[in-house]
């Protein structure tokens, strides 16, 4: 028997426009839609990809309607999404201006350099490069 292997997360966010995050995600961040339901018109639920990271955004509604006995009643995240890229400083200087920057380049004491992003629906998103 084969031991099973965790390959990536991909989170399933709430979005409050599923098309608004698309957009913003493609426009803003450089992520490229992959999948949506429907196809076209007015989403209920869009994947997203970037350099291998996987997003996807569903309505509240449309979640209530896959998992009715999930208790959840807004978007939004106290948490934040901690991804790890190379070429940290091309990326912040891409999204300055684009992007609400919520936590400017710093170097950490646990040996990184990093910058973090809120999104359209206020998830934080921390963008890392370890230092050399």
């Amino acid at each position: 028997m084969n031991t099973p292997q965790f390959e990536s997360p991909s989170p399933n966010l709430i979005a409050s426009d599923v098309n608004k995050t698309v957009d913003y995600y493609v426009k803003t961040l450089g992520f490229s839609l992959i999948a949506s339901v429907p196809e076209k018109g007015v989403y209920n639920w869009a994947m997203l990809m970037r350099d291998g990271i996987t997003m996807m955004f569903q309505s509240l509604s449309s979640l209530k309607e896959d998992l009715p006995e999930l208790k959840i009643s807004s978007k939004g995240s106290p948490g934040t999404f901690y991804i790890k890229v190379k070429g940290l400083d091309s990326l912040y200087e891409t999204l300055k201006g684009k992007a609400e920057i919520t936590v400017d380049m710093r170097t950490t004491f646990y040996g990184a350099r990093e910058f973090a992003v809120k999104d359209l629906d206020g998830y934080y998103l921390m963008f890392a490069e370890d230092v050399k």
